[in-house]
């Protein structure tokens, strides 16, 4: 009986992580997709990729000083 119970109570502790896995996934995708005027009417992701990029090309310049 109490191995019933515990299956039981395994399977929907595995269906609650499923669940807040695809919520968190939504979340970012919409986060990082999403058109936002807050970045110059740039996706977040458009916007990492450009602060990538200049962090990038400061380190550059940096390490090529004397």
């Amino acid at each position: 009986m109490s191995r019933d119970i515990r299956a039981s109570g395994r399977r929907a502790q595995r269906g609650q992580a499923m669940t807040e896995y695809v919520l968190v996934a939504l979340v970012l995708v919409l986060a990082l997709f999403t058109t936002d005027t807050l970045f110059d009417g740039k996706t977040g992701a458009q916007y990492l990729a450009d602060l990538i990029r200049a962090f990038f090309r400061s380190l550059t310049y940096f390490l090529s000083l004397p």
